[in-house]
């Protein structure tokens, strides 16, 4: 019960924090870098407390490790394709002419078509 009052009061400083900062933001005219990483933070945290919540014990068990593992494969695919939409779109609304378009995102979007076989690769080669 207290675990979950002081969860509560978190969430409720943090949702007033947040608001102070788009209050700001919105009087300066303008959203800066660290507010949206601010908001992109609260919510990873608040979006991680709802789903487990304070008890430790349903992640660490069998059921939550598979949620885990069958939750970071799909988001890796959703985060793959997701790359290669942005790119494609910055390609065609910014007009590339080179081959890479946006470079960041082209090596951002190679990195990630990348990673799951390596990890894999690591993995395997763990139990064998």
């Amino acid at each position: 019960m207290k675990v979950r009052l002081g969860m509560s009061i978190f969430l409720a400083a943090l949702l007033v924090l947040l608001a102070a900062m788009a209050i700001k933001d919105y009087k300066n005219g303008t959203i800066g870098t660290s507010s949206v990483t601010s908001v992109v933070i609260a919510l990873a945290v608040c979006l991680q407390f709802l789903t487990w919540g304070t008890d430790r014990k349903a992640q660490q068990d069998e059921m939550g490790k598979i949620i885990a593992a069958k939750s970071a494969k799909i988001s890796y695919h959703i985060l793959t394709v997701a790359l290669f939409v942005f790119w494609i779109a910055d390609r065609i609304v910014f007009v590339r002419k080179d081959d890479f378009g946006n470079l960041s995102l082209f090596l951002a979007l190679c990195f990630c078509l990348v990673l799951y076989p390596v990890v894999q690769l690591f993995y395997v080669r763990r139990f064998k």
